[in-house]
């Protein structure tokens, strides 16, 4: 029994999760950009790419570092050799909640991130978002123990500077989280009358000056022109969307796939209702949430419960600025720009689960078990449903080698990243044989083209988005030859 009470015990459960979430499955849109980084013969290959980069990438400069490193060791020819890094990044975070859990006795705090569908979710992506929520939660570390210390001494000042520093060099987008980070700790101090210590700021100072050339790098990709695709337009569907992944919903419900096509519906209610079976799932988990929230920070005092003032300020500053900003100037930022707060989110529903543990009336209890069983079946969900596999770069890459080995044209509506690392050549401008033609990047008129032998079709809001493509495959009787996940391929029926 004492190995179930020891917090060793619940932070080897979360480790040993770990590596489950790492899949062999086709890399997705965005990790083929990722796979561009970590191919890079040398590390001066590699900063070429990264000077020359106009994505958002490049913006996320020590996660497409650690990519090429991890493909130097690791090789790049299997899709889990590009995911294998977030293991560390995993543990990092893991043993970063086990310190938040030693210091507010929830001792199974990693598990509950363990089991988080947004943590698993990133876990098997081969993007930089696990480093960055790796980086999160050393902050709440370090807030953790800035509250718990009363400001005394300099080892929390010494864990937001490094953990700062690194976090800004892994996302642009950091000093926000740091910014709020550090704010709560000034309100704490304030309403508490406790006084800092000049070596902490002095720490905390020189953590911010080795900011200043990662800043002045940023700024220069911003002159660059460097910025992220929009694909949709920003609304509270679009922020309700958001919350729908942080809280883990998309594994019980609606796939991301089927949310984007909804979206983009001209009758989304009408949709909605049709759906609404697939729906029940989801809103049963956010309906236990809201009541655990409810009932467990109204419970009786727990040692967490001295840093709900701090986690709510961290939680609500990056939420209103996000929510804020994505509404006032269209700019859409997606589930996977918090990561960096997301172990804050989990601290906060660990409070609320230890509220509802110390009311101790059985009924309740039943919520904590209710949240974490949907939680753990939606990440498993993630996992192994094969509605929410990645999309299928790897199998519509197959069909156009075929197609081009028999000398059809093939035009490409889907990544160029993803293409390269299957093996497709491709051409940018107008067609060429051999390759596969990327007909969103065209310069010329794809209308004026002689019709090719095969489209291949992937998320055509992203890729066709005036659908052009899509008139020219309807009015020339073009047929569905095969589909993958979030792919058609057409062939042209009228040859």
């Amino acid at each position: 029994m004492k190995l179930f009470l020891s917090p060793r015990f619940w932070l080897l459960a979360a480790l040993a999760l770990l590596p489950l979430m790492i899949t062999t499955d086709s890399l997705g849109l965005d990790e083929g950009d990722t796979a561009g980084y970590a191919w890079q013969e040398t590390l001066s290959n590699w900063c070429v790419r990264l000077w020359s980069d106009r994505q958002a990438d490049c913006q996320m400069p020590l996660g497409m570092l650690a990519a090429w490193v991890a493909g130097v060791i690791l090789g790049t020819e299997a899709e889990w050799q590009l995911r294998a890094v977030n293991v560390l990044w995993g543990a990092l975070a893991v043993a970063g909640l086990y310190r938040v859990g030693q210091r507010l006795q929830l001792p199974w705090l990693p598990l509950l991130l363990a089991i988080q569908p947004y943590f698993w979710f990133y876990q098997n992506e081969a993007r930089p978002y696990a480093l960055q929520l790796a980086g999160g939660a050393w902050l709440l570390v370090a807030l953790v123990e800035f509250v718990l210390a009363r400001a005394v001494g300099t080892g929390w000042a010494w864990q937001v500077a490094v953990a700062g520093f690194l976090l800004f060099c892994a996302t642009m987008l950091a000093p926000l989280t740091v910014a709020a980070t550090v704010l709560a700790g000034v309100f704490i101090a304030w309403r508490q009358g406790w006084r800092v210590e000049r070596r902490a700021v002095l720490i905390l100072l020189g953590g911010l000056v080795a900011c200043v050339p990662v800043a002045a790098y940023y700024v220069a990709t911003l002159v660059h022109g460097t910025k992220g695709a929009q694909v949709w337009h920003v609304d509270l569907k679009f922020v309700a969307y958001v919350f729908y992944e942080l809280t883990g919903m998309g594994g019980l419900g609606l796939s991301y796939a089927d949310i984007r096509e909804l979206a983009h519906s001209p009758q989304l209610a009408h949709e909605l209702a049709a759906r609404l079976p697939q729906l029940v799932w989801p809103a049963v988990l956010g309906a236990l949430l809201a009541l655990v929230g409810w009932f467990g920070w109204r419970a009786r005092p727990t040692p967490g419960r001295r840093l709900l003032p701090g986690i709510a300020i961290v939680l609500a500053l990056t939420v209103g600025v996000f929510v804020v900003g994505s509404l006032a100037i269209q700019k859409a930022f997606w589930a996977r720009h918090y990561a960096p707060v997301f172990p804050f989110y989990v601290a906060l529903l660990g409070i609320a689960l230890a509220g509802i543990e110390a009311d101790g009336r059985p009924w309740r209890r039943w919520l904590t078990a209710g949240v974490c069983g949907l939680l753990v079946w939606s990440a498993f969900n993630f996992r192994f449903a094969p509605s929410l596999r990645k999309e299928d770069y790897r199998s519509a890459a197959q069909y156009a080698h075929q197609a081009l080995a028999e000398n059809k044209s093939v035009w490409w509506l889907a990544s160029g990243y993803p293409a390269n690392y299957y093996g497709l050549d491709t051409a940018y401008f107008e067609p060429e044989p051999g390759k596969v033609f990327v007909a969103f990047r065209s310069r010329v008129e794809v209308r004026t083209l002689p019709l090719p032998d095969v489209v291949v079709l992937n998320k055509p809001d992203l890729h066709d988005p005036a659908g052009v493509v899509q008139k020219i495959i309807a009015q020339n009787h073009y047929l569905p030859a095969v589909h993958y996940q979030s792919f058609v391929i057409w062939t042209n029926g009228g040859k």
